[in-house]
Protein backbone atom coordinates (compact mmCIF):
# COMPACT_ATOMS: atom_id res chain seq x y z
CA UNK A 1 0.00 0.00 0.00
CA UNK A 2 1.33 3.44 -0.92
CA UNK A 3 1.71 5.57 2.18
CA UNK A 4 -0.98 8.18 2.59
CA UNK A 5 -1.54 10.30 5.65
CA UNK A 6 -2.49 8.13 8.64
CA UNK A 7 -6.09 9.37 8.80
CA UNK A 8 -6.81 8.49 5.17
CA UNK A 9 -4.83 5.26 5.38
CA UNK A 10 -6.52 4.01 8.54
CA UNK A 11 -9.96 5.03 7.29
CA UNK A 12 -9.39 3.10 4.04
CA UNK A 13 -8.17 0.00 5.88
CA UNK A 14 -11.04 0.08 8.38
CA UNK A 15 -13.55 0.47 5.53
CA UNK A 16 -11.93 -2.40 3.57
CA UNK A 17 -12.31 -4.66 6.65
CA UNK A 18 -15.94 -3.52 7.04
CA UNK A 19 -15.35 -1.91 10.44
CA UNK A 20 -16.71 1.38 9.09
CA UNK A 21 -18.48 2.38 5.87
CA UNK A 22 -16.93 4.64 3.24
CA UNK A 23 -19.45 7.37 4.10
CA UNK A 24 -18.55 7.02 7.79
CA UNK A 25 -14.87 7.46 6.89
CA UNK A 26 -15.61 10.83 5.29
CA UNK A 27 -17.73 11.95 8.25
CA UNK A 28 -15.02 10.80 10.67
CA UNK A 29 -12.42 13.02 9.06
CA UNK A 30 -14.69 16.04 9.42
CA UNK A 31 -15.51 15.22 13.05
CA UNK A 32 -11.87 14.64 13.91
CA UNK A 33 -10.80 18.06 12.60
CA UNK A 34 -12.79 19.57 15.49
CA UNK A 35 -10.89 17.45 18.05
CA UNK A 36 -7.27 18.47 17.61
CA UNK A 37 -6.38 17.72 21.24
CA UNK A 38 -6.24 13.93 20.69
CA UNK A 39 -4.79 11.59 18.08
CA UNK A 40 -6.96 10.02 15.40
CA UNK A 41 -6.51 6.58 16.99
CA UNK A 42 -7.65 7.84 20.39
CA UNK A 43 -10.56 9.63 18.71
CA UNK A 44 -11.74 6.38 17.07
CA UNK A 45 -11.66 4.57 20.40
CA UNK A 46 -13.19 7.42 22.44
CA UNK A 47 -16.13 7.67 20.05
CA UNK A 48 -16.64 3.89 20.11
CA UNK A 49 -16.25 3.64 16.34
CA UNK A 50 -13.91 0.63 16.40
CA UNK A 51 -12.67 -1.87 18.96
CA UNK A 52 -9.09 -1.78 20.16
CA UNK A 53 -8.08 -5.03 18.45
CA UNK A 54 -9.59 -3.85 15.14
CA UNK A 55 -7.65 -0.61 15.36
CA UNK A 56 -4.39 -2.39 16.24
CA UNK A 57 -4.89 -4.67 13.22
CA UNK A 58 -5.46 -1.64 10.96
CA UNK A 59 -2.39 0.13 12.37
CA UNK A 60 -0.29 -2.99 11.79
CA UNK A 61 -1.46 -3.13 8.19
CA UNK A 62 -0.91 0.59 7.64
CA UNK A 63 2.63 0.70 9.08
CA UNK A 64 3.46 -2.85 7.92
CA UNK A 65 4.86 -3.87 11.31
CA UNK A 66 3.43 -6.10 14.05
CA UNK A 67 1.07 -4.47 16.55
CA UNK A 68 1.38 -4.62 20.32
CA UNK A 69 -1.18 -3.83 23.01
CA UNK A 70 1.00 -2.44 25.81
CA UNK A 71 -1.78 -2.38 28.42
CA UNK A 72 -0.91 -4.77 31.24
CA UNK A 73 2.58 -5.59 29.96
CA UNK A 74 5.52 -5.66 32.33
CA UNK A 75 8.48 -3.78 30.94
CA UNK A 76 12.08 -4.80 31.56
CA UNK A 77 13.69 -2.47 34.11
CA UNK A 78 17.02 -2.53 32.30
CA UNK A 79 15.46 -1.56 28.97
CA UNK A 80 13.33 1.19 30.49
CA UNK A 81 16.38 2.78 32.10
CA UNK A 82 18.24 2.92 28.78
CA UNK A 83 16.01 5.74 27.51
CA UNK A 84 15.01 8.98 29.25
CA UNK A 85 11.27 9.08 30.03
CA UNK A 86 10.89 12.58 28.58
CA UNK A 87 12.25 11.35 25.24
CA UNK A 88 9.94 8.32 25.27
CA UNK A 89 6.93 10.55 25.99
CA UNK A 90 7.92 13.07 23.33
CA UNK A 91 8.23 10.41 20.63
CA UNK A 92 5.60 8.04 22.06
CA UNK A 93 7.75 4.93 22.09
CA UNK A 94 8.67 2.37 24.68
CA UNK A 95 11.29 -0.43 24.63
CA UNK A 96 9.49 -3.74 24.77
CA UNK A 97 11.69 -6.79 24.37
CA UNK A 98 15.28 -7.73 23.63
CA UNK A 99 16.24 -10.79 21.62
CA UNK A 100 20.01 -11.01 21.36
CA UNK A 101 21.19 -7.82 19.65
CA UNK A 102 17.67 -6.98 18.48
CA UNK A 103 15.44 -4.64 20.45
CA UNK A 104 11.70 -4.39 19.83
CA UNK A 105 10.34 -0.90 20.38
CA UNK A 106 6.61 -0.14 20.44
CA UNK A 107 5.92 3.24 18.82
CA UNK A 108 2.80 5.19 17.94
CA UNK A 109 4.36 6.16 14.59
CA UNK A 110 6.97 3.53 13.75
CA UNK A 111 7.66 5.05 10.33
CA UNK A 112 8.87 8.34 11.82
CA UNK A 113 12.44 8.74 10.46
CA UNK A 114 13.54 10.60 13.61
CA UNK A 115 13.00 7.56 15.84
CA UNK A 116 16.07 5.67 14.63
CA UNK A 117 18.23 8.79 14.97
CA UNK A 118 16.99 9.45 18.51
CA UNK A 119 17.33 5.80 19.56
CA UNK A 120 20.84 5.70 18.06
CA UNK A 121 21.90 8.28 20.63
CA UNK A 122 21.13 5.84 23.46
CA UNK A 123 21.25 2.31 22.04
CA UNK A 124 23.52 0.11 20.00
CA UNK A 125 20.89 -2.57 19.34
CA UNK A 126 19.32 -3.45 16.01
CA UNK A 127 15.91 -1.78 16.29
CA UNK A 128 12.68 -3.47 15.21
CA UNK A 129 9.43 -1.56 15.53
CA UNK A 130 5.95 -2.55 16.54
CA UNK A 131 2.97 -0.21 16.50
CA UNK A 132 0.89 0.59 19.56
CA UNK A 133 -1.84 3.02 20.53
CA UNK A 134 -0.54 6.49 21.48
CA UNK A 135 -2.52 6.88 24.71
CA UNK A 136 -1.64 3.37 25.87
CA UNK A 137 2.08 4.01 25.28
CA UNK A 138 1.86 7.34 27.13
CA UNK A 139 0.03 5.69 30.05
CA UNK A 140 2.52 2.79 30.22
CA UNK A 141 5.49 5.17 30.43
CA UNK A 142 3.83 7.32 33.07
CA UNK A 143 2.75 4.28 35.07
CA UNK A 144 6.26 2.84 35.02
CA UNK A 145 7.79 6.06 36.35
CA UNK A 146 4.98 6.90 38.77
CA UNK A 147 6.41 6.31 42.24
CA UNK A 148 3.28 7.27 44.12
CA UNK A 149 1.74 3.82 43.77
CA UNK A 150 4.89 1.74 43.62
CA UNK A 151 7.20 3.51 46.07
CA UNK A 152 9.21 1.00 48.09
CA UNK A 153 10.80 2.70 51.11
CA UNK A 154 13.52 0.09 51.61
CA UNK A 155 14.49 -0.11 47.94
CA UNK A 156 18.14 0.67 47.26
CA UNK A 157 17.27 3.49 44.84
CA UNK A 158 15.57 5.38 47.66
CA UNK A 159 18.41 5.14 50.18
CA UNK A 160 19.59 8.67 49.48
CA UNK A 161 16.20 9.91 50.69
CA UNK A 162 16.08 7.87 53.86
CA UNK A 163 18.59 8.22 56.62
CA UNK A 164 18.77 6.31 59.85
CA UNK A 165 20.06 7.62 63.16
CA UNK A 166 23.51 9.19 63.07
CA UNK A 167 24.86 6.74 65.64
CA UNK A 168 24.49 3.00 65.70
CA UNK A 169 24.69 1.24 69.05
CA UNK A 170 25.01 -2.43 69.73
CA UNK A 171 23.09 -4.08 72.58
CA UNK A 172 26.30 -4.65 74.58
CA UNK A 173 26.75 -0.87 74.79
CA UNK A 174 23.84 -0.49 77.18
CA UNK A 175 24.76 2.79 78.79
CA UNK A 176 21.29 4.33 78.75
CA UNK A 177 21.53 5.26 75.07
CA UNK A 178 19.29 2.34 74.23
CA UNK A 179 16.00 2.53 76.10
CA UNK A 180 14.99 -0.55 78.05
CA UNK A 181 11.61 -1.96 77.21
CA UNK A 182 9.64 -2.76 80.34
CA UNK A 183 6.55 -4.85 80.10
CA UNK A 184 3.55 -3.25 81.67
CA UNK A 185 0.79 -5.32 83.14
CA UNK A 186 -2.90 -4.66 83.53
CA UNK A 187 -2.26 -3.95 87.23
CA UNK A 188 0.01 -1.04 86.29
CA UNK A 189 -2.81 0.59 84.33
CA UNK A 190 -5.44 -0.01 87.00
CA UNK A 191 -3.34 1.59 89.75
CA UNK A 192 -2.88 4.82 87.79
Amino acid sequence: MKKTNPIDGLSTILARHNHISTLDAIALKKSFKKRSEITFEDFLLAEGIVEKDELLQALSEYYQVPSCDVVGLFFDHYLMRLLPPTMMLKHLMIPYQREGDNLWVVAAEPDDPHLLVVLGNYLSHNINFMVGLPQDIRDAIREYYDQSNTYQPNHISNQHMERSAQEVHTPDQDDQRIPLIVEETVDDYESS
